[in-house]
């Protein structure tokens, strides 16, 4: 649990891994640099071991922990959420029942002190619900981080074989992750009702820390797209989606030497039109089913949907099975 000026969301916090049941565990608190005395406030127990960071940053206060920990699984937790009981317990349970999964996370409940989350939270709360079996994670990669940082457990080796976090322009954990992924590592949640109580408020790094924009998230992911591309033997791409995201993703892939051949979109305004000097293909022409399909038949060949409004994946799921096409085969969906 790495620590900056957690104030009166630490008690609470520590208390929720205090009371962790039928597990075995230390609880290694990082301070960050923090100048508020909410560490100082916690009443001692001998569960409880307090570590300082010598540089700031929590990718630094990360390390040290991994390197202190003394157990064979290390699982994670922030200063300001609450994990229920068996949180701890499922998780090791998870993990050992199913030795081909090498991180787990776990469900969530978004939470604030107001109880006003809103649509756009519940919608991505349910999104991470209804990722739990390695297939359908790894179909998601690329949309958006599957495995909520502080809800991981995995096995200690696994962090140290991989060097640990990296201090990088984006975030710490999504790093991770693909790096684990391109690793060849599997991903998993056990099923049932959230056991973690992840807490939205003003001051969460992910709203205050430039490395958690959007634009951070999407070079990152076109970053590890383009490995797993060329891992593949995969160096040309079509992308759905013309707009903003799309733009950028060209963009992006084109500097990890991803050849973008062209656009698909859905506006008929689009029609014999171009962007970035490339075509646009535009789905209500009748001939553009026979090329996507003619452009997909090549074996280094794949789309990229990058189209970030609400529903928009679906859609595009819907339109792209409809022409037989398989998804991570023949598409991704990354936004």
């Amino acid at each position: 649990m790495p620590v900056h000026n957690a104030g009166a969301y630490l008690k609470p916090a520590v208390d929720s891994i205090l009371c962790q049941r039928d597990v075995k565990f230390e609880l290694l608190i990082i301070d960050d640099h923090s100048d508020d005395d909410a560490i100082e406030a916690l009443e001692d127990n001998p569960l409880i071991t307090v570590l300082t960071s010598s540089k700031r940053g929590i990718v630094s206060a990360l390390n040290i922990g991994i390197n202190e920990a003394k157990y064979p699984f290390i699982a994670r937790m922030d200063a300001d959420d609450i994990s229920e009981p068996t949180r701890l317990s499922n998780q090791l349970e998870y993990l050992i029942k199913n030795p081909s999964i090498d991180i787990c996370g776990c469900k969530v409940k978004i939470f604030n002190e107001l109880n006003d989350i809103g649509d756009g939270y519940r919608y991505y709360e349910n999104w991470i619900n209804n990722l739990c079996d390695s297939t359908g994670i790894e179909r998601d990669f690329f949309i958006e981080s599957p495995i909520p940082h502080p809800t991981a457990m995995l096995r200690k080796e696994l962090l140290v074989l991989l060097g640990g976090y990296h201090d990088s322009t984006w975030p710490e954990d999504y790093d991770l992750w693909f790096r684990l992924l391109l690793s060849g590592a599997k991903f998993g949640k056990p099923a049932g009702e959230a056991i973690y109580k992840w807490r939205d408020h003003k001051q969460r790094l992910s709203r205050t820390d430039p490395r958690y924009s959007k634009q951070m998230f999407l070079q990152c992911k076109a970053h590890y797209l383009s490995n797993y591309l060329q891992r593949r033997g995969i160096s040309k791409c079509m992308i759905l989606g013309s707009g903003p995201t799309g733009l950028k993703m060209h963009d992006y892939l084109c500097e990890k030497n991803i050849q973008v051949e062209a656009f698909v979109d859905i506006d008929p305004k689009l029609i014999g039109r171009s962007r970035r000097a490339k075509i646009i293909y535009v789905t209500t022409e009748n001939i553009t089913s026979y090329k996507i399909k003619k452009f997909i038949t090549a074996d280094d060949s794949i789309f990229i949907s990058a189209v970030s409004t609400r529903g928009g994946r679906e859609k595009i799921r819907f339109y792209l099975q409809n022409l037989g096409l398989s998804e991570t085969n023949d598409y991704i969906i990354a936004a």
